[in-house]
């Protein structure tokens, strides 16, 4: 879970520094083997579905990809961000937000809420985890269940 937390506040600190970047540079990833790396820890961990984004959706998890393999197009052309032209510098900066944004909310949602609950019957408290996603979801379902219970019995 630490791992997550780094990756996410890592890709956040970029984009705070993509957001006031200068005229001649990328905030953060400087040249492509930083990039490189970034992409490569980023694309293990989708990969091997671990918890820190066990909530990234199928299609958030495509969005991340496809956008990074927009940002290696973009490294082809220099290995610098010296060598990236001003459009290639603001392209890669908003595809870093992009990429900031979604591994950020994914690991915020992925995180685990333990909870000790008496079942009903029963003295002994039982341990109960779910993660952010999760919880809100129950929320969500219970909402919907009472409205229509309502609804129902008017």
């Amino acid at each position: 879970m630490k791992s997550g937390s780094i990756v996410a506040m890592t890709l956040s600190l970029l984009l705070a520094s993509a957001v006031a970047m200068a005229d001649e540079s990328v905030g953060g990833l400087q040249n492509k083997n930083e990039f490189t790396a970034m992409k490569a820890e980023v694309t293990q961990a989708l990969a091997k579905h671990e918890d820190k984004y066990k909530e990234l959706t199928p299609e958030d998890q495509k969005k991340v990809l496809d956008t990074l393999d927009r940002m290696t197009t973009r490294w082809t052309k220099a290995d610098d961000v010296s060598g990236l032209s001003p459009n290639d510098r603001t392209e890669m900066a908003n595809d870093q937000e992009v990429v900031t944004t979604l591994l950020t909310h994914a690991s915020a949602d992925s995180r685990m809420i333990c909870e000790r609950v008496i079942p009903i019957g029963s003295n002994l408290p039982k341990r109960v985890c779910k993660t952010v996603a999760q919880r809100n979801r129950e929320t969500i379902q219970a909402q919907e269940a009472a409205r229509q219970n309502s609804t129902i019995s008017k």
